[in-house]
């Protein structure tokens, strides 16, 4: 009996324990937050907060190397810090389809959201090679727009190959596998290099842009380090900046500051034949534990963060499919809201997306950026045309939860201006974003619509043609220069009626692009904007002289089977080539109340388009018609992507027109 006794005391003691370790079994994702990184990970708590911490320390280092960049806030990036393959795979599948390469970093971002993956466990010295790079160009770009892209990128793959050691960081380490591919290369010569631009084949086409990214690479690592021997880093390199900021073209520059092509070619060639490379070597940035915040994560928040990541890709489908299934586990996740309300929104469903955004908010209203994406989709991310006062207020509880985060003041500005009051706060609040990103497009522009109301017309056309120059993609330059042409109409209105009243006319002289000394509109002797009878406007009325721009918004969703190809490249270049001549079909249209246009369509290999028709009228039949006329007229489209194996692919065009005023 006693033995018996004991074997059921020894029985029921395992069943405990057992029951003990199944409980203490952690989750497979949790979450470490740091103040400027949301690492979400399977790979463990030690693996990843250090991630966290040489994510942070990676920043101090990129930021002291951009001096510019060093006072202001940077984006806060989520990182899925992911433990092998597998899960890399089972998070970009579309990278493991046949004739792929397999990543083990990626970055995207849309709207304002950062997203990157990371594979801890990858081969090499360092895998956070493709992350660095492209964290690079998010912590530069706001500051340094315009930069030649062989510069551009030379100095993100230079900072790219940074290593964080336990007590030092060596910043220009070698990379066998570029210079071997110089070496068995013909380089680019040195004065095409200097003019690739992102039309450029060497940027775009798979033969091609290893070489580039591999030259830019040396080429900039001779000019910051060099042999120490033959060349002295850097004073060639401070030449060619310097000559760039004193407005010569990238091939000016060049020649002032290199001199001899042939002889940089020749001395470029010696030094990629080095057997031995400088780098330089820092103290490693202090950063500590006890700034991590970490939390387990159910399985509906780590869809949730999934799907965004989905989202920021270009793959709404997919995200919509996970992230209804993280709410269908937990309908309280308020990140699958928001990220839900993005998907949404690029499927053209603005009502569903703003439905699920109020849902993120009413689940969590201390969120800055659900209270910002919920003005952005009130407006469709231009600040005109709506006088909800929800815009306002969500737009200022979003600068009042994080007085940091620049989008929420460039909106509101552009939306105050719209109303056309609080103008000296539009121009505060426009002045404030600039001053966190200050090459940003979208904020001068917004600076450029307060200006205008403000009926300072040169420094508005200052600000206008920096967002042109400065637009990061053909999108953000068609807006700029779309405001550009409305101020040289407003401005014609303006010295016509200055001539009416026997002043002088004011001229704009286009040439001067003198970013430091502006023309002075509070010149009292400049002409203003005036009615008849010299009575100046009432600044709360609406302005008697409107121009209008016609506004289109477009969203394409595949209807075909993409058959396992990433389409999202190719659908980006697809909308590019249309949207140039369906701008030049539908200009001259108006149209006084927002409409929608849904056409479907098949591209062929080719690029040639058959099976067009009117899938949803916009109930203007000039408006269908010019819509389907400049679809026809860009004709051939892209040819389809090579992995595809399909005949045709069909696609639905969703197109909204509506006239903005400024």
């Amino acid at each position: 009996m006693r033995r018996f006794c004991t074997a059921v005391a020894f029985s029921s003691l395992i069943v405990v324990l057992l029951s003990s370790l199944c409980q203490a079994k952690p989750p497979n994702w949790l979450e470490v937050r740091s103040p400027n990184f949301i690492v979400v990970s399977n790979a463990g708590e030690k693996q990843a907060r250090k991630a966290a911490v040489q994510f942070e320390q990676i920043r101090a280092v990129f930021r002291q190397a951009i001096a510019i960049a060093s006072a202001g806030p940077s984006p806060v990036i989520t990182v899925l810090a992911v433990k092998d393959e597998t899960s890399m795979r089972e998070l970009l599948p579309e990278y493991w389809a046949k004739g792929h390469s397999h990543p083990s970093g990626f970055f995207a971002s849309l709207q304002n959201q950062f997203y990157a993956a990371v594979q801890l466990d990858a081969q090499g010295t360092n895998p956070y090679e493709n992350f660095y790079h492209e964290y690079y160009h998010t912590i530069s770009v706001p500051y340094v727009p315009n930069l030649p892209l062989w510069l551009a990128e030379g100095l993100a793959e230079f900072f790219g190959h940074t290593n964080i050691e336990e007590k030092s960081v060596i910043i220009g380490n070698d990379d066998p596998i570029l210079l071997a591919e110089l070496r068995n290369s013909s380089l680019i010569p040195l004065t095409t290099l200097f003019q690739v631009d992102r039309t450029s084949p060497y940027y775009n086409e798979a033969n091609k842009t290893s070489i580039f990214y591999a030259e830019s690479w040396v080429l900039t690592h001779y000019l910051i380090i060099g042999d120490r021997v033959t060349h002295k880093p850097m004073p060639m390199l401070l030449a060619y900046l310097d000559a760039l900021n004193h407005g010569k073209n990238a091939n000016e520059a060049a020649t002032t500051a290199f001199g001899d092509f042939k002889k940089l070619q020749s001395d470029l060639q010696n030094y990629i034949h080095n057997s031995n490379y400088y780098h330089f070597t820092l103290p490693t940035p202090q950063f500590g534990q006890q700034q991590l915040q970490l939390r387990n994560l159910s399985e509906a928040e780590t869809e949730a963060y999934r799907g965004g990541f989905a989202v920021v890709r270009g793959r709404s489908q997919e995200a919509t499919a996970i992230l209804d299934q993280a709410l269908r586990m937990d309908p309280n996740v308020a990140l699958a809201h928001q990220n839900l309300a993005f998907a949404d929104f690029l499927q053209g469903q603005r009502g569903k997306a703003l439905e699920s955004v109020s849902k993120a908010i009413a689940l969590d209203p201390r969120n800055s950026f659900t209270r910002y994406l919920r003005a952005f989709l009130e407006t469709s991310g231009s600040g005109l045309g709506s006088d909800a006062p929800q815009i306002e207020d969500d737009l200022r509880q979003a600068i009042a939860i994080s007085p940091d985060f620049a989008p929420p003041y460039g909106l509101l500005a552009v939306h105050l201006a719209a109303e056309n009051q609080k103008l000296d706060e539009a121009l505060a609040f426009a002045q404030k974003a600039i001053s966190f990103e200050p090459a940003n497009s979208n904020y001068q522009l917004a600076l450029a619509q307060v200006l205008i109301r403000q009926n300072k017309f040169n420094k508005a056309d200052l600000a206008a043609r920096r967002a042109s120059a400065w637009a990061r993609d053909p999108a953000e330059k068609a807006t700029a220069d779309n405001f550009r042409q409305f101020l040289a109409r407003f401005r014609q209105l303006q010295t016509e009626l200055a001539s009416a009243d026997g002043a002088q006319p004011q001229t704009l002289s286009p040439q001067n692009d003198a970013v430091n000394s502006p023309p002075d509109d509070d010149d009292p002797g400049m002409p203003k904007l005036r009615v008849r009878g010299n009575a100046p406007p009432d600044a709360a009325s609406p302005n008697p002289f409107t121009a209008t721009i016609l506004r289109v918004q477009s969203s394409l969703t595949l209807i075909g089977d993409p058959m396992g190809v990433d389409f999202s490249p190719y659908l980006k270049d697809l909308m590019e080539a249309i949207r140039k001549n369906l701008m030049s079909s539908v200009s001259k249209l108006r149209v006084s109340q927002p409409k929608d246009v849904t056409v479907e369509l098949a591209v062929s290999k080719d690029g040639t388009i058959s099976g067009m028709k009117i899938a949803s009228s916009s109930g203007n039949e000039a408006l269908d018609r010019a819509t389907q006329d400049g679809i026809t007229s860009s004709a051939p489209l892209p040819t389809l992507p090579a992995a595809f194996k399909g005949q045709s692919l069909k696609l639905r065009l969703r197109f909204s027109y509506s006239e903005q005023s400024n």
